[in-house]
């Protein structure tokens, strides 16, 4: 338990944001001292470019659109050929608050996640729809939320399967693979995120076939007025690829993809 906690504090202080922080705050200090004003131009020049890096997008959003765009949308009749039982659904983040909706419980990128996963199984015809995702700090599990706003949405609650227990993304890997077997079955996540879980599960000799969801960049780049400013969408993109790169580094290093 506690090496998961520091895992996920660690990975929490590798974001845009903090590091950003931490550098102005550390060239601020430097600022102060008299004798440290060399020391403070470098730590106060680095933060600032690292900043407008990751308002603009610089590089994050390229590396966040080959995450993307590493697995194609679904195919649906190619999923009905190979004969898939099963469409999993893992679960994004989410807190529960029993005076709140459901929607409003689950992340937006969860619902999203959730929504392509219903759309899904209902153009698959005898599949069944398994909501993985456990609590980290939380009462209740990402699968409970998932199964009640599913069934809300009008899925039959017997299709329903909940993997309530995982804590990440390799958790959930080791506890379906006595469910899904090596048989094929349909993996829904956000596609920044799917070459991660692709890689644990196949790692596992399990077949998932990939339905990336929740695409946050676009082939087609369209100018607006807003693309000449820095903005929290370019710093929410480079966390999204810092987090990513972060986690397929220590599964590579925990030799678990």
């Amino acid at each position: 338990g506690g090496m998961f906690v520091l895992k996920k504090i660690v990975s929490e202080f590798f974001m845009p944001v903090p590091i950003v922080l931490s550098l102005l705050v550390i060239g601020i200090v430097l600022l102060w001292q008299k004798r440290r004003q060399a020391a403070a131009k470098i730590v106060l020049t680095t933060g600032s470019i690292l900043l407008l890096f990751a308002g603009y997008g610089i590089i994050s959003d390229a590396v966040l659109r080959k995450l993307e765009y590493q697995y194609p949308v679904l195919d649906i009749r190619a999923a009905r050929e190979a004969g898939v039982k099963w469409v999993v659904v893992l679960a994004g983040a989410h807190g529960s608050d029993a005076g709140l909706p459901v929607t409003s419980q689950l992340a937006p990128e969860t619902q999203v996640r959730l929504v392509e996963g219903i759309r899904i199984y209902r153009s698959l015809p005898g599949t069944r729809l398994l909501v993985s995702g456990g609590k980290v700090f939380d009462s209740r599990t990402s699968a409970e939320l998932m199964a009640s706003l599913a069934g809300e949405l009008g899925v039959n609650p017997e299709d329903i399967t909940l993997e309530d227990r995982s804590r990440d993304t390799h958790g959930e890997a080791v506890l379906l693979k006595p469910v899904l077997g090596s048989r094929p079955f349909v993996l829904v996540t956000s596609a920044h995120h799917m070459p991660r879980a692709m890689g644990l599960f196949k790692a596992l000799g399990m077949q998932p076939i990939p339905a990336p969801a929740c695409h946050y960049t676009r082939n087609s780049r369209k100018i607006a007025p807003g693309s000449f400013f820095p903005d929290t969408m370019g710093i929410r993109n480079s966390e999204f690829v810092f987090h990513e790169i972060l986690g397929i580094v220590t599964a590579r290093l925990m030799g678990q993809m």
